[in-house]
């Protein structure tokens, strides 16, 4: 790994997370509204049953940017690492894209599983 691998890593984060930050969690949409979720807070609301009342928005977004622009530097890191041609990164970079999604999507849901209230009314503690 070479340094510039790990300035356009840094880059793509900060550019990623910077726009997750703005657009949802400093911008407009300051409070839950069951009407205009983000599709990744969708995802983990249906799959683990989240009870939203009980989780700060705010947090969850945050942690979600956080998320989604570790995935997307990481993969981005990768392809610009190991893969010299264009429609291979794209092709590789897809299908690496997303398992990782599904994994880190899949570790938070599980933290907010443990950590909240499901639907069900029932409290872990």
């Amino acid at each position: 790994m070479k340094i510039y691998d790990l300035y356009w890593f840094i880059g793509t984060f900060l550019v990623v997370y910077l726009f997750y930050l703005f657009h949802y969690v400093i911008g407009k949409k300051k409070k839950y509204n069951p009407d205009k979720v983000p599709q990744e807070l969708l995802y983990l609301i249906r799959k683990y049953k989240l009870d939203m009342k009980e989780i700060n928005y705010k947090k969850v977004m945050n942690q979600i940017g956080l998320i989604c622009a570790f995935d997307i530097a990481f993969t981005s890191t990768f392809m610009f690492m190991f893969v010299k041609k264009i429609y291979f990164s794209i092709l590789i970079g897809a299908v690496m894209l997303v398992p990782l999604i599904i994994i880190t999507f899949d570790l938070l849901g599980r933290y907010y599983k443990k950590k909240g209230i499901d639907n069900n009314g029932n409290k872990k503690d």
